[in-house]
């Protein structure tokens, strides 16, 4: 059975039944499900337009200590759980783990990994908003608001930031919509899936804390106030508390047995920091800024002028007071999204940052990127009815084309200023100076022939800072690129008539030692033997990071082994006829080197203690 049409231009088309009612079928569903569509294409737009802009990172800081953390560590119960400066991230050090075995330093991968949750992010974000407002065109705005929103950028171009965010990112969208579902259905595998999800935002941050609390206050605010929600509801907070309990005991068992970083700051320092985190970066950056950046290679913290902080500040209050004239509970919404930034963002770092990093903690982004959810259900709760909502307006809008208008201009308004400070901020992103140093390292470390020594020596400054500690060493961090036993042999190198070294653009080159050398005053240059016995003195009084090494000239008539002693330990070395050098680590506190039983035909020269260079 076939249509025929007849279009204007006089001749007829023929099409079959079957492809007509399924053109039929398919327009229907795309109207019917339009909304989605929108939805799918927006996220899908922003999607790509973040991932080229992370495709301009690239590992640094504590990325390096995970990525070599991974590699060093099985999938355990301790690595899995560690507390990293106050932070307890299992799922973030699983998805590290998983990363770096399929690649250390693969930025592809990582990247790739957080990327694809964040899209995952977007998508729970949609689906809270269709869970709590019913599938209508105007979710598309806050759901924009969550994609376009400057604050998640600086967390997605640094790994170890986005290991934890994107778990909350995911968690709390989802665990509103399970919750929403509990409240409006009864059903109790919704209130299950809300506690997972809990449990799924703590196992990436602690922070996770906090949903618990947002989703009482959604059910006070929204479903019936206090009394009413803690008798009815009484099996879902159980369940969330149940979840808080475990995890926190896990957190604290695991704490007693990690050196502690956390204390309170000063008085000065946290109002300071609070001014900075509120007055300042939350502020600004949840309008669209902050359009200024105090930035540095690769990174780049808020710094908007204090005009813009002021302008901010009086829009935010216009704003609530706007919404709350006409909304119903529109100030309560505000206050849970203002709550909701000081319990579970302000608090943890006034713990574990603040009395390091001063006030200076205020001014990054990535310490508020996990309320974006957050944000975007709060613009929809001061702005639309919920679905069967009795009088949600306290009194009559103006009308309709005038509200769709102003509300269009406002969402403009938002989207044009993201897109501005984005662009500022993808101006500061750049990372070929850490990208060519591992690649450069990984190339050698492929081609180093078996048994090649490689002793150790701090990683540029421009590329991991010191303050790292051993995490700023060539052995921890190119070594995760090694294999298993040149990894070992890089972290306690053996003596050697010779080595390799590292130098500032990541190629092995020949070691050298760079330092005071102390020569025998004795006429043929060697220091003098005493019944079979020399001793060396050593300057070992510089404590280095990265280990003193000792650099030992020698002369040998023949091939000989000879046992060098450093206090308590014994090094054996065999020694090539000639004139040659030894290499070795000088063991902490040892005053001096010294052989027992001479061997004859051997003298040993002058000897220099100090840092691997790489050979001039």
């Amino acid at each position: 059975m076939t249509e025929t049409t007849k279009p204007r231009t006089g001749f007829a088309l023929t099409i079959p039944g079957p492809m007509a009612r399924s053109a039929g079928a398919a327009s229907r569903w795309a109207r019917r499900h339009g909304v989605l569509l929108a939805a799918l294409v927006l996220i899908a737009a922003a999607l790509a337009w973040k991932t080229a802009i992370v495709q301009s990172s690239y590992f640094k800081e504590d990325d390096f200590e995970f990525v070599a953390r991974a590699m060093e560590n099985d999938l355990s119960f301790d690595y899995l759980t560690r507390i990293h400066f106050g932070q307890f991230m299992p799922g973030g050090f699983l998805l590290a783990w998983l990363t770096s075995r399929l690649e250390p330093f693969g930025w592809g991968y990582a990247a790739g990994g957080i990327l694809v949750l964040h899209a995952c992010a977007a998508l729970a974000v949609l689906r809270m908003l269709r869970v709590v407002f019913g599938e209508r065109p105007a979710i598309l705005a806050p759901l924009l608001v969550f994609l376009v929103a400057p604050i998640t950028v600086p967390a997605l171009v640094w790994w170890a930031a986005a290991l934890n965010t994107v778990f909350l990112q995911i968690a709390l969208p989802m665990a509103i919509a399970s919750h929403w579902l509990h409240l409006r259905t009864g059903r109790l595998r919704h209130a299950v899936a809300a506690a997972l999800w809990v449990l799924f935002g703590l196992l990436g941050f602690v922070k996770g804390f906090a949903l618990p609390l947002v989703l009482l206050a959604l059910t006070v605010i929204y479903h019936g106030g206090l009394r009413a929600a803690l008798r009815k509801y009484v099996v879902a907070w159980s369940m969330y508390l149940l979840v808080l309990v475990g995890f926190g005991a896990l957190y604290v068992y695991r704490a007693l047995s990690s050196p502690n970083t956390g204390a309170l700051p000063i008085f000065d320092q946290a109002a300071g920091f609070l001014w900075e985190l509120l007055g300042k970066t939350f502020a600004t950056t949840v309008l669209g800024g902050p359009w200024r950046w105090f930035a540095g290679g690769d990174w780049g913290v808020a710094s908007p002028p204090l005009p813009v902080v002021i302008a901010s500040l009086v829009t935010l209050v216009a704003l609530v007071a706007v919404t709350a004239y006409y909304r119903r509970r529109a100030g309560l919404a505000w206050a849970l999204l203002l709550g909701y930034v000081l319990v579970a963002d302000a608090l943890p770092v006034l713990w574990g940052r603040v009395h390091l990093l001063g006030s200076f903690a205020g001014t990054d982004t990535r310490y508020v990127a996990d309320a974006v959810p957050l944000i975007a259900l709060v613009v929809g709760l001061v702005l639309l009815p919920l679905p069967g909502e009795a009088e949600p307006y306290r009194r009559m809008l103006p009308g309709r084309e005038r509200v769709s208008g102003i509300c269009g201009a406002a969402l403009g308004l938002f989207v044009g200023a993201s897109l501005v400070t984005v662009t500022l901020f993808t101006g500061y992103l750049g990372a070929d100076r850490r990208y060519h140093y591992i690649e450069n390292a990984r190339a050698d470390l492929v081609k180093a022939a078996p048994g090649t020594v490689i002793y150790d020596r701090l990683v540029p400054s421009d590329v991991q800072p010191a303050g790292y500690k051993t995490y700023s060493l060539t052995s921890r961090v190119l070594g995760a690129m090694a294999t298993p036993q040149l990894r070992a042999m890089m972290q306690a190198p053996p003596a050697a008539l010779g080595g390799m070294v590292f130098d500032d653009q990541g190629h092995l080159r020949p070691v050298d030692v760079q330092g005071i050398p102390l020569a025998p005053t004795t006429r043929d240059r060697c220091w003098p033997v005493t019944n079979g016995t020399v001793q060396v003195p050593l300057d070992n009084r510089v404590s280095r990071l990265e280990g003193t090494l000792v650099k030992l000239g020698y002369a040998a008539r023949a091939d000989t082994k000879i046992t060098f002693w450093m206090g308590e330990r014994a090094v054996d070395v065999q020694l090539r006829s000639g004139l040659g050098k030894v290499f070795m680590l000088a063991q902490p506190g040892a005053d001096r080197i010294v052989v027992h039983d001479m061997p004859p035909g051997v003298c040993i020269g002058d000897v220099t203690p100090g840092q691997a260079v790489p050979r001039p």
